[in-house]
């Protein structure tokens, strides 16, 4: 039946077969075709078979192209017309993106001549060539489908191979990796590369590899950076190409999506199976680098006194992993006892996530090593394994300072590590380094861990990286919805994608404080593989139990689910080792058009039973954070609201789902069968000897538990056990559920287990029997919850079962009452379940939820007036309201094949619609008598012509302007308004200059006058565009007409800027005047904000808090490339203090800018003595040199750690700045001090002439003399000029 179901899922977009396939032009216009035939003379010459899975074909220019065969369904295409030997891409350093054998056995494999093309094929897969042009066709031979074909030559440019497919009407793409905010592309482009950008629509960690619904996947062979478009700028056209010179890729062809996932992984390996303390939350931070300072702001402690935490040693109490220098509430071991305290769940805590860490302040890397090995032993002890972030390198190297030595063997071998987790420093040159370095851990740590199972999160995947890591989708910001909307569709895809192991920080790791997001994202990652708890870095502390009561017990009762469920989600995730994933987009087990694309991307499946909606935007919420969710698609059959027992029938769109600030919307499909454990805070809490599964009887249906050790890599040898659970109820009023006899075994697997049964229904049954093995067994009825759990043989009908189990004692939270449907509670006695399967029968069943939605009765009507107004129409959405209709509980609306049902509202929104086009709706009234009469109405979106324009802009003018009419009604998106020079005094000639107030590509502008031919509507001028205000390039001239419509201009070589600048020379009156000026951007290009290194579209503390760790950080450091160059604004291979101004000068409140400032002057460095012997301290004056209005200043001095210590730094004249001095060692070795003062916001410049600013102390560690210099001065003043020297 499974594989029925996966055939028609190809079957909804194939036509064709094979023998009597269609030509081209069944895909692309004749026309076109024929034009690129004409066009092209390059012809087949010849083919021949060069071993016995490779074909060579010669063309008519003498270029050479391999077709190798790597199994009856997978072949690769090679050319290189340099060099036509095969070979695998290379890449420094190097690493493997094939597995060592991913070949399989050929069969069939021949070369034919027909009607003139070519026939490379195999039992299963066939390439037709045309002899005339070199164009292929691929087909499935099993059931003789075309799956795609070539419309072009494969274009070879110097440095870009480029290939273009047909796209089929009925087509949709998947796959491309993490990429944010997407999953469905048909008719987009994606890119193929790390883009830094780690919000909606950024790349994370991609994946050369994609697949159609046709029946085929693509991946190309290489490290190089793509670009694919699904027919986003030509319909009809699948454009792939790659920043390489030669090709090399693999197709796939499969009848299902699970068989082009395996095809991918039979060539780059099966994703790994998490270790099962993997599935717990994680929590990660620093401890052993801050120092914690009391203050009445700071995060409260169990001494009773709040503390603000600092990297600076500015007086108060440095942390470490073990609390053995009186100061254990500062320490890791602490956070393990507060979960423990707290009763909240924890898998594995990471002591070392921040810059400048290490594990240990001891002097050798072997004394650290110890410490470290100290905090996992008492982390075991209390069931949680521990960790490392790694930044850089894996492997001991002398010029480290014993802090940051790592030492990968023996952290593993003697401290215990069992999870890595690598940072931005991973992407290196190229994705080779990443893949490079997973692999590495992924040999050392079964290696030298007693065969234990890898636990790697790595930032920047690529093909490949599934066989040894899961992912994590980067840094954001949390307490905004935002965070929670793109993540569920980013998770679809890279489930998509081949790699099912994604995660993201808990609430982001930035931000914070919004109780409402935070108890979200608890709430709906409960149904996601890995939670990160990614601590220090926001605005409170990321505990689950941080913003208090009830969001303390919402969290916790979701993470103990989290915990109950481990058998079922242990069992997905090892069935995503080579089936579906575990978060599955609606479209794997429900394909149709309206899965296939995007309309579901904010709901998925977990496994095959609980299908997850989370709370992702605000739609109708309180001040409690109560809200309603809209737009939940159940497929076919029934569904079950998990915390109610409501029922729904499927083919259904769910609207004004009642979702309380507890309540996540979680459906279980009718036949579900939930295998449970009991509720534990770690794996080892899991009582191994006992069984639960919860069913919610209906038709026939089955599920295969799976368990095996969950710590080491046995499973790979197929140590695991097997049991099969059935479930019958196709009977009226009867049910048999049947445990098979468990199959397989592993080390301490435990024979002996009793078994309970969970099965949900809604009236206690007449009978029920069980069978253990041949014998019956006799149950006795208990009367209590209690006497159930402490007996055995035994069944409880609990008629209102409480959801609220673990909810604080005495909150006000632990009196809400989540009561769902009853359940017979079934326990049966020890027995070997190898031997014995076990059957349980219920007489009398019934499952028949009092309909709650439907209420009133008499005679209904549709509604009398149904409209869109003006208001609510627009290019994306259209929201219908309508009269209420009396005696009607709620409405259905059909729209777009699709009924929207539940609608208790008399509005509701219609999103993701395309602009300029004609809807029509039908709608209809429901109560318990039945429906009325459909009514039908219609509206067309609106166009949206401001798609791409640049929002957020700011301008001035050279000249004066008049009172109210300011230049910034010019760029306010509101054509409600004007701008006006001042009135009565001539502004021509004079620059009116827009700050875009981020990086865009630009493509044009468009100006809308005053209505009218009235004063100041400008007529001629120059076009100007630059970076930083000073250094400008011409764009061209404008020469406009005297009237008042829309005026433009474009940007011939589209540039990337920041400003524009309008040099106006000839205006009506020589005013200037108008309603509106949009910058447009280049379709499908990314804006950047100077400062917003985070990228999440702010400029606030998150982004500081990034510079804070990153000041000193320098080209050619393993982690500047990508996301933290992005904040280098000033492009001068440096983090540095005007960098970190560019925030700092727009928190708190902002500077106000003088406008007679005058930035000038100079810092003098020099020493309190040239000679020093050991252990002296030498203090190095830093010196005022006549400076004026400086508002922050940093530089470099280098020294050599074999002859000094970083001790501190005395502050004398800044002390009104932020210190965000670094004392850094780059990845060549060398060491700098970077001393680094900034204002936040306004505050007070320095104005000295010759005043001491800074004493910077160093500890000599040997004599000699001191000859250090200050290089890469920064000095930058409020408005962001700069004085400075580069080195």
């Amino acid at each position: 039946m499974y594989r029925n179901k996966q055939k028609l899922f190809w079957a909804l977009g194939l036509s064709l077969l094979f023998s009597t396939a269609s030509p081209a032009t069944s895909f692309v216009a004749a026309g076109t075709l024929k034009q690129q035939t004409q066009e092209d003379s390059v012809r087949v010459q010849s083919v021949q078979k060069i071993n016995p899975t490779t074909v060579q074909i010669k063309f008519s220019n003498d270029q050479l192209l391999l077709v190798d065969f790597y199994a009856d369904n997978i072949f690769r295409l090679f050319q290189d017309n340099k060099s036509a030997v095969l070979r695998d891409p290379q890449a420094e350093p190097a690493a493997q993106i094939l597995v060592n054998n991913p070949r399989k056995k050929l069969h069939n494999f021949e070369v034919n001549e027909k009607d003139g093309s070519w026939f490379i094929s195999s039992k299963e897969a066939a390439m037709e060539i045309s002899k005339a042009n070199g164009l292929f066709k691929i087909y499935n031979i099993k059931n003789k489908q075309l799956v795609t074909q070539s419309i072009a030559p494969i274009a070879f440019n110097k440095k870009k191979v480029s290939l273009q497919l047909a796209e089929d009407p009925t087509e949709y793409f998947y796959g491309g990796g993490v990429q944010n905010g997407r999953f469905s592309h048909k008719g987009k482009s994606i890119a193929i590369e790390n883009t830094n950008n780690w919000t909606d629509g950024g790349v994370a960690s991609p994946t050369p590899f994609y697949w159609s619904t046709k029946g085929y996947g693509m991946m190309w062979y290489t490290f190089k950076k793509g670009k694919y478009d699904f027919g986003n700028t030509e319909k009809g056209k699948v454009k792939l190409s790659h920043d390489t010179d030669y090709l090399d890729l693999f197709f796939m062809v499969s009848d299902n999506p699970v068989g082009v996932l395996n095809d991918f992984y039979q060539l780059t390996g099966n994703p790994i199976l998490l270790p099962k303390f993997g599935f717990y939350e994680g929590h990660l931070n620093a401890y052993n680098r801050d120092f914690w300072k009391e203050d009445e702001k700071g995060v409260l402690f169990e001494d009773g006194k709040r503390y603000k935490e600092s990297q600076k040693d500015e007086g108060g109490t440095k942390e470490s992993l073990n609390g053995e220098k009186n100061n254990y509430q500062f320490s890791a071991r602490a956070v393990i006892d507060r979960y423990q305290q707290h009763d909240m769940p924890l898998g594995w805590i990471l002591p070392n996530d921040g810059y400048g860490a290490g594990y240990g302040q001891e002097k050798t890397l072997d004394g650290n090593i110890q410490n470290l090995k100290s905090l996992g032993e008492y982390a075991r002890s209390k069931g949680v394994e521990i960790g490392l972030w790694t930044q850089s390198d894996l492997h001991p190297k002398d010029s480290i300072d014993a802090l940051l030595q790592r030492d990968i063997v023996k952290e593993v071998r003697d401290a215990g590590v069992r999870v890595l987790k690598t940072d931005v420093a991973w992407v290196g040159a190229g994705y080779s380094f990443g893949l490079n370095g997973v692999a590495d851990v992924g040999h050392i740590m079964p290696y030298y861990g007693n065969d234990a199972r890898p636990f790697i999160i790595s930032l920047d995947g690529w093909a490949g990286t599934q066989r040894y890591a899961g992912i994590w989708s980067g840094d954001q910001t949390g307490g905004q919805w935002e965070y929670i909307r793109f993540h569920i569709p980013t998770y679809i895809g890279s489930g998509l994608s081949g790699q099912p192991n994604i995660t993201s920080d808990m609430d982001g790791i930035f931000g914070g404080k919004n109780t409402k997001v935070n108890t979200r994202d608890f709430q709906w990652k409960t149904f996601t593989p890995m939670e990160l708890n990614m601590d220090g870095w926001g605005s409170n502390e990321k505990y689950p139990h941080a913003l208090g009561e009830p969001f303390t017990s919402i969290n916790r009762n979701y993470l103990k689910l989290k915990s109950e469920l481990m058998p079922y989600a242990y069992s997905i995730a090892k069935e995503a080792i080579d089936g579906k994933p575990m978060i599955r987009a609606m479209m794997l087990d429900y394909p149709n058009p309206y899965t296939q694309g995007s309309a579901t991307q904010y709901q998925f499946l977990y496994g095959p039973f609980i299908l997850v909606a989370p709370i992702y935007q605000e739609t109708k919420v309180d001040s409690l954070g109560n809200d309603i969710r809209n737009g939940i698609y159940l497929p076919e059959g029934n569904w079950i609201d998990y915390f109610s027992g409501d029922l729904y029938a499927g083919n259904t769109i769910v609207n004004n789902f009642d979702a309380p600030i507890w309540k996540t919307p979680v459906f279980i499909k009718a036949g579900a069968i939930i295998p449970r454990t009991n509720p534990n805070n770690n794996v080892q809490e899991i009582n191994k000897k006992h069984r639960i599964y919860e069913i919610y009887p209906a038709g026939k249906s089955h599920f295969y538990e799976y368990d095996d050790d969950g710590f080491t890599q046995a499973y790979l040898n197929k140590e695991g056990v097997y049991t099969c659970i059935e479930s019958d109820a196709e009977k009226k009023a009867e049910v048999k559920i049947l445990v098979h006899n468990a199959e397989g075994d592993f080390k301490g697997f435990e024979k002996e287990k009793s078994t309970e049964f969970w099965v949900n229904m809604t009236k206690k049954p007449k009978k029920i029997a069980v069978k253990v093995g041949k014998k019956n067994l006799k149950l006795k009825e208990v009367n209590s919850k209690a006497e159930f759990e402490r007996s055995n043989n035994v069944y409880y009908y609990e008629g209102r079962p409480n959801l609220n189990a673990f909810s604080t004692k005495g909150s006000l939270f632990e009196q809400t009452e989540i009561i769902k449907n009853p359940q017979l509670l079934v326990k049966v006695e020890e027995t070997d379940v190898t031997i014995n399967p076990i059957s349980l029968t219920i007489q009398g069943f019934e499952y028949a939820p009092v309909d709650r939605f439907k209420k009133s009765t008499g005679v209904l009507s549709a509604p009398s007036t149904v409209s869109i107004s003006e208001e609510k129409t627009k290019a994306y959405t259209l929201e219908p309201t309508w009269d209420r209709v009396e005696h009607a509980d709620y409405y259905e609306i059909e729209f777009d094949g699709q009924q929207y049902s539940y609608i208790q509202d008399n509005h509701l929104l219609f999103e993701g619609l395309k602009p300029e086009t004609n809807y029509n709706f039908k709608i209809r009234s429901v109560n318990k008598d039945g429906v009325s009469d459909w009514k039908e109405f219609e509206q067309t979106t609106k166009s949206n012509p401001l798609q791409f324009a640049i929002t957020g802009l700011s301008a001035e003018t050279s000249v004066p302007n008049q009172g109210s009419e300011g230049v910034d009604n010019l760029v306010d998106f509101d054509e409600g308004n004007m701008w006006h020079t001042k009135w009565g005094q001539k502004a021509v000639p004079f620059d009116l200059i827009v700050d875009l107030n981020s990086f865009n590509q630009l493509d044009k502008f468009q100006y809308l006058p005053r209505s009218g031919r009235g004063n100041g509507i400008l007529l001629e001028g120059k076009v100007e565009f630059s970076n930083d205000k000073e250094v400008w390039t011409e764009a061209g001239d404008f020469k406009w007409e005297n009237n008042d419509s829309m005026k433009e201009f474009s940007f011939r070589d589209q540039p990337k800027a920041r400003f524009v600048k309008l040099k106006v020379s000839k205006a009506v009156g020589d005013f200037g005047s108008g309603r509106e000026l949009y910058v447009f951007k280049v379709p499908g290009t990314d804006s950047y904000r100077p400062g917003d290194i985070n990228n999440d579209r702010l400029i606030d503390i998150n982004d500081l808090t990034s510079y804070t760790n990153y000041t000193g950080l320098r080209m050619g450091d393993a982690d500047f490339e990508g996301y933290v160059s992005n904040g280098d604004i000033n492009k001068n291979g440096l983090i540095d203090a005007y960098d970190i101004s560019a925030v700092a000068t727009k928190l708190e409140g902002g500077v106000e800018l003088d406008p007679k400032e005058e930035l000038s002057g100079s810092l003098k460095v020099s020493a309190s003595r040239s000679n020093f012997s050991k252990d002296d301290i030498v203090e190095v004056h830093v010196k005022a040199d006549n400076l004026k209005d400086v508002n922050a200043f940093s530089f470099a001095l280098p020294y050599n750690p074999q002859d000094f210590e970083f001790v501190g730094i005395d502050n004398h004249l800044a002390k009104q700045m932020n210190n965000m001095t670094n004392d850094r060692l780059h990845s060549n070795g060398q060491k700098a001090l970077y001393p680094t003062f900034v204002n936040l916001g306004d505050k007070e410049v320095i104005n000295s002439k010759d005043g001491l600013i800074l004493t910077i102390k160093l500890k000599a560690k040997r004599a000699g003399q001191f000859n250090l210099k200050a290089k890469d001065v920064m000095i930058v003043s409020k408005s962001m000029k700069t004085l400075g020297t580069r080195q």
